[in-house]
Protein backbone atom coordinates (compact mmCIF):
# COMPACT_ATOMS: atom_id res chain seq x y z
CA UNK A 1 0.00 0.00 0.00
CA UNK A 2 2.58 2.51 -1.19
CA UNK A 3 0.03 5.31 -1.68
CA UNK A 4 -1.15 4.88 1.91
CA UNK A 5 2.37 5.15 3.33
CA UNK A 6 3.20 8.15 1.14
CA UNK A 7 0.12 10.08 2.21
CA UNK A 8 0.37 9.10 5.87
CA UNK A 9 4.03 10.12 5.94
CA UNK A 10 3.14 13.47 4.39
CA UNK A 11 0.35 14.11 6.89
CA UNK A 12 2.54 13.15 9.84
CA UNK A 13 5.39 15.31 8.56
CA UNK A 14 3.04 18.30 8.45
CA UNK A 15 2.31 17.62 12.12
CA UNK A 16 6.00 17.48 13.02
CA UNK A 17 6.22 13.68 13.22
CA UNK A 18 9.15 11.91 11.55
CA UNK A 19 8.58 8.60 9.75
CA UNK A 20 10.37 6.22 7.40
CA UNK A 21 9.03 3.70 4.89
CA UNK A 22 10.82 0.36 5.28
CA UNK A 23 10.56 -1.42 1.91
CA UNK A 24 6.78 -0.84 1.81
CA UNK A 25 6.45 -3.39 4.64
CA UNK A 26 5.94 -0.89 7.45
CA UNK A 27 6.06 2.83 8.16
CA UNK A 28 8.25 3.43 11.21
CA UNK A 29 7.40 6.40 13.43
CA UNK A 30 10.14 8.20 15.34
CA UNK A 31 10.20 9.94 18.70
CA UNK A 32 13.33 11.93 19.57
CA UNK A 33 15.12 10.25 16.66
CA UNK A 34 14.28 6.68 17.71
CA UNK A 35 11.63 4.38 16.14
CA UNK A 36 8.95 3.72 18.76
CA UNK A 37 6.07 2.36 16.69
CA UNK A 38 5.14 1.37 13.16
CA UNK A 39 2.11 1.18 10.87
CA UNK A 40 1.46 -1.90 8.72
CA UNK A 41 0.15 -1.80 5.12
CA UNK A 42 -3.22 -2.92 6.50
CA UNK A 43 -3.39 0.07 8.89
CA UNK A 44 -2.47 -1.76 12.08
CA UNK A 45 -0.36 0.24 14.52
CA UNK A 46 2.19 -1.48 16.78
CA UNK A 47 4.53 -0.24 19.49
CA UNK A 48 8.18 -1.29 19.44
CA UNK A 49 9.64 -2.44 22.80
CA UNK A 50 11.38 0.95 22.98
CA UNK A 51 7.95 2.58 23.12
CA UNK A 52 6.54 0.42 25.89
CA UNK A 53 5.81 2.12 29.22
CA UNK A 54 6.58 5.48 27.62
CA UNK A 55 3.84 8.12 28.09
CA UNK A 56 5.12 10.16 25.13
CA UNK A 57 5.12 7.10 22.89
CA UNK A 58 1.62 6.19 24.06
CA UNK A 59 0.34 9.66 23.22
CA UNK A 60 2.05 9.49 19.83
CA UNK A 61 0.51 6.06 19.24
CA UNK A 62 -3.04 7.38 19.61
CA UNK A 63 -2.25 10.41 17.47
CA UNK A 64 -0.77 8.31 14.69
CA UNK A 65 -3.57 5.71 14.87
CA UNK A 66 -6.22 8.41 14.44
CA UNK A 67 -4.44 9.97 11.46
CA UNK A 68 -3.75 6.56 9.91
CA UNK A 69 -7.43 5.59 10.11
CA UNK A 70 -8.44 8.77 8.33
CA UNK A 71 -5.75 8.51 5.66
CA UNK A 72 -6.31 4.79 4.99
CA UNK A 73 -10.04 5.39 4.50
CA UNK A 74 -9.75 8.12 1.87
CA UNK A 75 -6.70 6.73 0.06
CA UNK A 76 -8.40 3.34 -0.29
CA UNK A 77 -11.62 5.01 -1.42
CA UNK A 78 -9.96 7.10 -4.13
CA UNK A 79 -7.63 4.37 -5.38
CA UNK A 80 -10.43 1.80 -5.81
CA UNK A 81 -13.23 4.06 -7.10
CA UNK A 82 -14.05 4.37 -10.82
CA UNK A 83 -13.05 7.47 -12.77
CA UNK A 84 -15.77 10.11 -12.98
CA UNK A 85 -16.47 10.93 -16.62
CA UNK A 86 -17.97 14.41 -16.93
CA UNK A 87 -17.90 16.75 -19.90
CA UNK A 88 -15.71 19.78 -19.30
CA UNK A 89 -13.93 18.28 -16.29
CA UNK A 90 -10.16 18.53 -16.74
CA UNK A 91 -8.99 16.90 -13.52
CA UNK A 92 -9.14 13.14 -13.00
CA UNK A 93 -11.66 12.70 -10.19
CA UNK A 94 -12.92 9.36 -8.92
CA UNK A 95 -16.60 8.80 -8.13
CA UNK A 96 -16.99 8.02 -4.42
CA UNK A 97 -20.76 8.39 -4.02
CA UNK A 98 -23.79 9.33 -6.12
CA UNK A 99 -27.22 9.87 -4.59
CA UNK A 100 -30.14 12.28 -4.67
CA UNK A 101 -28.72 14.39 -7.47
CA UNK A 102 -25.43 14.98 -5.61
CA UNK A 103 -21.96 13.63 -6.31
CA UNK A 104 -19.00 13.02 -3.99
CA UNK A 105 -15.65 12.71 -5.77
CA UNK A 106 -11.97 12.71 -4.87
CA UNK A 107 -8.58 12.82 -6.51
CA UNK A 108 -4.89 12.56 -5.72
CA UNK A 109 -3.12 15.86 -6.29
CA UNK A 110 0.08 16.03 -8.31
CA UNK A 111 3.60 16.09 -6.84
CA UNK A 112 2.61 14.44 -3.57
CA UNK A 113 0.45 17.35 -2.41
CA UNK A 114 -2.25 15.18 -0.88
CA UNK A 115 -5.87 14.57 -1.81
CA UNK A 116 -8.81 16.78 -2.71
CA UNK A 117 -12.51 16.05 -2.37
CA UNK A 118 -15.53 17.78 -3.86
CA UNK A 119 -19.31 17.59 -3.91
CA UNK A 120 -21.30 18.65 -6.97
CA UNK A 121 -24.89 18.75 -8.15
CA UNK A 122 -25.72 16.90 -11.38
CA UNK A 123 -27.23 18.89 -14.23
CA UNK A 124 -30.61 17.81 -15.61
CA UNK A 125 -29.25 15.17 -18.02
CA UNK A 126 -26.37 13.98 -15.77
CA UNK A 127 -23.66 14.84 -18.27
CA UNK A 128 -22.23 17.74 -16.27
CA UNK A 129 -22.03 19.07 -12.72
CA UNK A 130 -22.11 22.47 -11.05
CA UNK A 131 -21.93 24.24 -7.67
CA UNK A 132 -18.77 22.51 -6.48
CA UNK A 133 -17.84 22.54 -2.80
CA UNK A 134 -14.12 21.70 -2.51
CA UNK A 135 -12.35 20.16 0.48
CA UNK A 136 -8.57 19.79 0.66
CA UNK A 137 -7.58 16.90 2.94
CA UNK A 138 -11.00 16.99 4.63
CA UNK A 139 -12.74 13.76 3.64
CA UNK A 140 -14.99 13.89 6.70
CA UNK A 141 -16.18 17.40 5.83
CA UNK A 142 -16.80 16.38 2.21
CA UNK A 143 -18.82 13.34 3.29
CA UNK A 144 -20.95 15.46 5.61
CA UNK A 145 -21.55 17.98 2.84
CA UNK A 146 -22.56 15.19 0.45
CA UNK A 147 -24.97 13.75 3.01
CA UNK A 148 -26.68 17.13 3.33
CA UNK A 149 -26.73 17.98 -0.40
CA UNK A 150 -28.04 14.53 -1.31
CA UNK A 151 -30.82 14.73 1.26
CA UNK A 152 -29.56 11.80 3.32
CA UNK A 153 -29.55 13.96 6.45
CA UNK A 154 -30.75 17.41 7.41
CA UNK A 155 -28.19 20.16 7.95
CA UNK A 156 -29.79 20.83 11.33
CA UNK A 157 -28.54 17.40 12.49
CA UNK A 158 -24.89 18.48 12.13
CA UNK A 159 -22.82 20.45 14.62
CA UNK A 160 -20.13 22.87 13.45
CA UNK A 161 -16.59 22.66 14.92
CA UNK A 162 -17.34 25.85 16.87
CA UNK A 163 -20.49 24.35 18.36
CA UNK A 164 -18.74 21.10 19.25
CA UNK A 165 -15.93 23.02 20.93
CA UNK A 166 -18.37 24.90 23.13
CA UNK A 167 -20.20 21.68 23.99
CA UNK A 168 -16.86 20.12 24.99
CA UNK A 169 -16.04 23.17 27.10
CA UNK A 170 -19.43 22.82 28.81
CA UNK A 171 -18.69 19.20 29.69
CA UNK A 172 -15.41 20.33 31.27
CA UNK A 173 -17.39 22.61 33.57
CA UNK A 174 -19.98 19.92 34.28
CA UNK A 175 -17.32 17.38 35.25
CA UNK A 176 -15.40 19.86 37.43
CA UNK A 177 -18.15 21.97 38.97
CA UNK A 178 -21.43 20.18 38.32
CA UNK A 179 -23.35 17.69 40.47
CA UNK A 180 -22.11 14.14 40.90
CA UNK A 181 -23.15 12.03 37.92
CA UNK A 182 -24.45 8.49 37.86
CA UNK A 183 -22.32 5.84 36.16
CA UNK A 184 -24.50 5.77 33.05
CA UNK A 185 -24.46 9.55 32.72
CA UNK A 186 -20.69 9.69 33.20
CA UNK A 187 -20.12 6.99 30.58
CA UNK A 188 -22.37 8.79 28.07
CA UNK A 189 -20.56 12.06 28.73
CA UNK A 190 -17.12 10.51 28.25
CA UNK A 191 -18.27 8.83 25.03
CA UNK A 192 -19.53 12.16 23.71
CA UNK A 193 -16.25 13.85 24.61
CA UNK A 194 -14.26 11.17 22.79
CA UNK A 195 -16.41 11.64 19.67
CA UNK A 196 -15.86 15.39 19.78
CA UNK A 197 -12.09 14.90 20.17
CA UNK A 198 -12.10 12.69 17.07
CA UNK A 199 -14.39 14.98 15.05
CA UNK A 200 -12.51 18.22 15.80
CA UNK A 201 -8.78 17.51 15.22
CA UNK A 202 -7.71 21.00 16.39
CA UNK A 203 -9.90 20.90 19.49
CA UNK A 204 -7.02 21.69 21.87
CA UNK A 205 -6.09 24.81 19.89
CA UNK A 206 -9.73 25.95 19.80
CA UNK A 207 -10.11 25.48 23.55
CA UNK A 208 -6.90 27.39 24.22
CA UNK A 209 -7.94 30.19 21.89
CA UNK A 210 -11.29 30.43 23.66
CA UNK A 211 -9.57 30.76 27.04
CA UNK A 212 -7.43 33.62 25.73
CA UNK A 213 -10.53 35.45 24.54
CA UNK A 214 -12.39 35.13 27.84
CA UNK A 215 -12.59 38.48 29.70
CA UNK A 216 -10.38 38.75 32.76
CA UNK A 217 -12.00 39.98 35.97
CA UNK A 218 -10.20 42.72 37.88
CA UNK A 219 -9.46 41.85 41.48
Amino acid sequence: MKKFFEELSRRLREGGVESSNVEDRRLEIFLHGQPVLFVSPGNDVFLFPAGSNNPEASELYHRVAQTADEVYTYVEAVQTAPTLHISGLNEKFHLLADFGGAVLAGRELENGRGYQFVTWIWDYNRTGVSCGHYYDEDFCGAKQDFAVRSGLISKTQLFSPEELTELYRATDYLLDEGPELEDGQLKALQTARTKIEYTVPDLADRLEQGQKQEPQMDM
